[in-house]
């Protein structure tokens, strides 16, 4: 798998008579853009809202008059473990320890994209990913401001990026919503073969993506 570093007990190589490329397979997480929650343009919340009311448009309205657009929501990335034993090899739980990585939006609906790097974060910690094929989802706290992106979009495109991403219909999982957003990831996860990091990194959006 390219990109990554593991450390594996050599021991464990000869108990179960595993291939290092079996390992790289078993030891392994997927990602993919889950959801959005608690989206706010400038203080409005628009995570139910399919469009905005004139006092909420004002609101906005002065933001932008003062040079700023602050957006902020809860970005949920989707991680699942592969290792349930179904392969045959035994269940294993994962656990995230670090995570680098930058959001980005695809500011045109449509095949035109223009993707810009609106935020860039960093996790530490200890998220746990069960064997159990249910999948984890970790929250992560995006905030930007959005005035970036108003010269390419206008006043009526971030609104209607907003809605999009983060309105009420902002868990369809297609290409005009949840699929305007994507990441870049450089994830380590710990597992009971030792640590590994996609030192590379790798993009992930509405699919199923393993960094290999």
């Amino acid at each position: 798998m390219n990109g990554k570093l593991l450390i594996i007990p050599a021991l464990f190589l000869v108990l179960t008579g595993c291939s290092l490329t079996d390992i790289l397979t078993f030891a392994n997480a997927s990602f993919r853009v889950e959801n959005t929650t608690g989206f706010t343009i400038c203080g409005v919340d628009v995570s139910e809202l399919g469009s905005l009311s004139a006092q909420q448009a004002l609101t906005i309205g002065g933001y932008w008059v003062q040079g700023q657009c602050p957006m902020d929501f809860n970005l949920g990335l989707g991680i699942k473990n592969p290792n349930t034993g179904n392969s045959g090899l035994p269940k294993i739980e994962i656990t995230l320890t670090r995570l680098d990585y930058d959001v980005f939006m695809d500011t045109i609906e449509g095949p035109e994209e223009d993707t810009v790097q609106v935020a860039d974060g960093l996790f530490t910690g200890k998220f746990g990913i069960g064997d159990d094929g249910e999948i984890a989802v970790l929250g992560l706290g995006i905030g930007f401001d959005a005035f970036q992106i108003l010269g390419l979009l206008g006043v009526d495109g971030v609104i209607d990026l907003a809605l999009a991403i983060g309105g009420i219909d902002g868990d369809i999982r297609d290409e005009d919503h949840l699929g305007r957003l994507q990441m870049f990831l450089v994830p380590t996860i710990e597992t009971p073969l030792g640590d590994m990091t996609w030192q590379e990194g790798f993009w992930v959006g509405l699919d199923w993506v393993d960094g290999s």
